[in-house]
């Protein structure tokens, strides 16, 4: 079962549905689109005109993390309660899954950056629940 939590608001779905799959690939080519513009802009090379709009670029990834969970949220949903330090990420681990058939990594969403789950890691093993 994978959750989204979105407010006070929890999504679930038991599995990755055909359609996921089906609609992946507006999503798939702009986050390929996003990765090469910043690996050219990182390599110094000129990307001037070939950069999506954020709106463009977020309106296409946030559309089909909405597919994922079956449409039960909308994108305005996700854009009003999703953390924007997570979206991205989160998006671009849910397609990676979906793309490579390893579905079962996905859990919950957002998800925890590493040095929280760390911080939460440690913290469970100082003060043991008795």
């Amino acid at each position: 079962m994978i959750t989204c939590t979105l407010g006070e608001k929890k999504y679930t779905v038991d599995f990755v549905s055909g359609r996921a799959l089906r609609e992946m690939e507006p999503a798939t080519k702009m986050y390929g689109r996003l990765v090469r513009l910043s690996q050219a802009a990182t390599e110094g090379q000129d990307i001037t005109g070939e950069q999506p709009t954020v709106p463009d670029a977020l309106d296409t990834m946030v559309k089909w993390f909405c597919i994922l969970f079956g449409n039960q949220f909308t994108p305005d949903e996700v854009y009003d309660h999703y953390p924007a330090d997570r979206l991205m990420h989160d998006i671009a681990l849910a397609l990676m899954a979906v793309q490579t058939q390893t579905t079962e990594v996905l859990d919950s969403f957002p998800t925890i950056p590493v040095t929280q789950e760390a911080d939460q890691i440690l913290q469970e093993l100082e003060n043991p629940e008795p």
